[in-house]
């Protein structure tokens, strides 16, 4: 049986230490898969946003394509990952010291997720 991109996300959220939410968004923001406390369209929206803006800025230094990004806020540790089709993972880690965990964690999921939404 091939595991689901609900399963991925399951299991992301036991092994990501932390974890306070993740949700896989199209290129236009729509939502593929969320947890609970991403469920809705803003997460979604925001997180594909985030990688275009991103992208223009970063496209006057010719720096390429965003394919990971991590932000640390008063609010927690943000992972935004690019999947294949452009699609994007974010996820958030409710304590922001244990960045290396959690990008492991997302990595580890962003693998297992591409060979689902191939």
């Amino acid at each position: 049986m091939q595991e689901s991109s609900q399963d991925i996300l399951d299991a992301l959220q036991e092994n990501c230490p932390h974890f306070g939410g993740a949700v896989i968004a199209t290129p236009d923001g729509l939502v593929l898969v969320a947890t609970t406390l991403f469920s809705g369209d803003t997460p979604a929206a925001c997180a594909a946003g985030l990688v275009v803006q991103v992208n223009e800025s970063l496209s006057a230094l010719k720096a390429g394509r965003v394919d990971e990004l991590m932000m640390w806020t008063l609010g927690g540790l943000w992972f935004i990952g690019r999947l294949v089709n452009d699609h994007v993972l974010l996820l958030c880690a409710t304590n922001s010291h244990c960045a290396g965990a959690v990008r492991l964690a997302a990595q580890v999921a962003i693998q297992r997720l591409n060979a689902v939404l191939h």
